[in-house]
């Protein structure tokens, strides 16, 4: 029976020993490699030819290198599977938008996750990256996420401001240019286009 190949990549060991000895467990799956860096999943998945890549999100404090890799890594190898998973829930949307066939929390079992990996690995051909659902989202920076997130959630700019460790003026800045990205006056206005682009749950 050929074995699915899954390649490891997070930016810690344990991590990565700890998914090893679970996949360990499955006599249908192999751990072909590992990843340090979200750089190093690229070329690792196109030497090794994996068939599954399971890859964190955040990487050495960098909220944005793993979706950003996940982009890249969906142009340059469209075959392998791609399985997202972070301990923070709002990295989530943009692993989906940049084209991971799932992103999930870290609370998942065992059996969840070789489920996850047997069904991927069955189908003919990864999910195509999804077109965003709105090329206003897509304008967005990293940065301005973060804050229509906080936006949606009813914060001020003050609390804005306090949560991401910036100045009060740059939080209003921000604010600004994420109404005008959107095409909307306000910020009620704002959370309702966040939600019904899927931005937001």
């Amino acid at each position: 029976m050929k074995k699915i190949r899954v390649l490891l990549a997070d930016d810690t060991l344990l991590a990565r020993e700890g998914w090893k000895r679970l996949l360990e467990t499955a006599d249908d799956m192999e751990v072909v490699g590992e990843a340090t860096s979200a750089q190093e999943a690229l070329r690792k998945v196109q030497e090794l030819s994996a068939d599954v890549l399971l890859m964190d999100l955040k990487w050495y404090g960098d909220s944005t290198a793993g979706w950003s890799a996940v982009k890249e890594i969906r142009r340059a190898a469209v075959r392998v599977k791609i399985i997202c998973v972070t301990a923070y829930e709002e990295l989530i949307p943009e692993a989906r938008l940049a084209g991971a066939d799932v992103a999930l929390t870290k609370t998942f079992g065992l059996g969840e996750l070789l489920g996850l990996i047997r069904e991927l690995a069955a189908r003919e051909e990864a999910f195509p990256t999804p077109e965003p659902p709105s090329t206003l989202l897509n304008s967005l920076t990293p940065r301005e996420c973060q804050v229509l997130r906080l936006l949606a959630g009813g914060r001020t700019d003050k609390q804005i401001a306090e949560a991401l460790t910036i100045a009060q003026s740059t939080a209003r800045g921000h604010v600004h240019r994420v109404l005008s990205k959107l095409e909307v006056t306000n910020r009620t206005q704002a959370a309702k286009a966040a939600r019904d682009l899927g931005f937001i749950p």
